[in-house]
């Protein structure tokens, strides 16, 4: 997967104009609130997500301007395609894929395929669960639609499950019908925790290794899924009778708690995931440099995996990765990220001298210009 060219229109502070990039590593360069990550998430929203910003639609307009419009001319193995997006103020939407429309921007999810790293992915180390259950969730939904299908219907029963708990304390008569939910979220559960532990296992033998890059083979790195129902996740392989038992009585063992919390306290939503540095937790005893390597590994192996199953190389979006990186970690990304196109945002050029193979671009007022071939 490649991208060939962006032509932007009234998008946040980029000038209206169409650039082209290398097909290998493209560093882009600049003082702060020039317009380098509006490039990055241009790019990113052709992938079908919002935001990685967390920004509406609207804000992404420029801020004298009715609409956005947004172009993307990419290929993958058996062709060059054109995706288009347009959003107003007023006006709805539109989704273009090769001048066919198509109903949501989500739509284009399985056409052009990448991985974003920013700074704001630095929580998947340091803050709490929900950031590495949300990681895990959207790596292995890019890879596997079914398996998002699985996790919308599992937080529907939950809801419904959760609703009856607060109901209890007031119509006990009701307790009965617990059954029902718990049996419906252990057979979604258990799906569940077979995917992620099943992506799991592939994610820690990619990370690693590219862990190993980053540090010279200085450090170690591993993640280990930490389930709240299965006392030992990787040997949880089936999705059986025996599976979903375990499932079912783990709920039932904590109903009384779960009353008196008003909420399901086990369960998939309650998972985590151990990222280890040395064989210490990267959280807790982690430097900045190692928690951000951490996620970067993280993230750089979600790519990898999603090049195996789909066949494509996702293009690498990597904003102001190489602050806090030493000079060994900063020359691996530049040179040793093989098989994708990358795209590096950072401020100061001379971390960008040591590129062997690419092109780098500067930008300012939102004007991205070529500054090195």
């Amino acid at each position: 997967m490649r991208v060939l060219s962006l032509s932007a229109e009234n998008f946040r502070n980029l000038q209206n104009d169409t650039i082209s990039f290398s097909d290998k590593m493209n560093v882009v360069f600049g003082d702060n609130a020039q317009g380098k990550t509006n490039l990055i998430e241009a790019i990113w929203l052709f992938s079908g997500a919002k935001s990685f910003r967390g920004s509406r639609d609207s804000e992404m307009i420029r801020f004298d301007a009715d609409f956005a419009a947004l172009k993307l001319t990419f290929c993958d193995k058996q062709r060059s395609q054109t995706a288009e997006l347009r959003f107003g103020r007023q006006d709805k939407k539109k989704v273009l894929l090769n001048k066919v429309p198509l109903e949501t921007r989500s739509k284009l999810n399985g056409a052009f395929y990448s991985v974003v790293f920013s700074p704001s992915h630095l929580s998947i180390i340091s803050e709490g669960p929900r950031n590495r259950r949300r990681f895990l969730d959207d790596a292995i939904s890019q890879i596997n639609p079914q398996y998002a299908g699985f996790l919308r219907q599992y937080e529907k029963v939950l809801l419904q499950r959760n609703a009856l708990l607060k109901d209890l304390f007031r119509f006990p008569q009701l307790r009965e019908t617990v059954e029902m939910w718990d049996s419906q979220l252990a057979r979604l559960g258990s799906i569940l925790t077979l995917y992620r532990s099943d992506y799991i296992k592939k994610l820690n033998q990619a990370a690693a290794k590219i862990y190993q890059g980053l540090s010279g083979e200085k450090e170690c790195f591993s993640v280990e899924y930490c389930s709240s129902v299965f006392e030992n996740t990787p040997s949880v392989t089936v999705y059986d009778d025996k599976t979903i038992s375990i499932y079912y009585d783990c709920l039932c063992r904590h109903l009384e708690t779960d009353m008196k919390l008003g909420q399901t306290s086990v369960g998939i939503h309650r998972d985590d995931l151990e990222v280890l540095v040395n064989g210490k937790s990267a959280k807790i005893y982690g430097s900045q440099g190692q928690k951000r390597s951490s996620a970067l590994a993280l993230k750089l192996a979600e790519a990898e995996l999603l090049q195996r199953i789909t066949r494509e190389a996702p293009v690498i979006l990597l904003d102001d990765v190489m602050s806090e990186l030493d000079i060994h970690r900063q020359e691996f990304i530049l040179n040793h990220v093989e098989n994708s196109q990358v795209f590096i945002t950072c401020c100061d050029i001379s971390n960008t001298l040591r590129l062997r193979d690419g092109k780098i671009y500067h930008v300012e007022d939102g004007r991205i210009t070529v500054s090195l071939p």
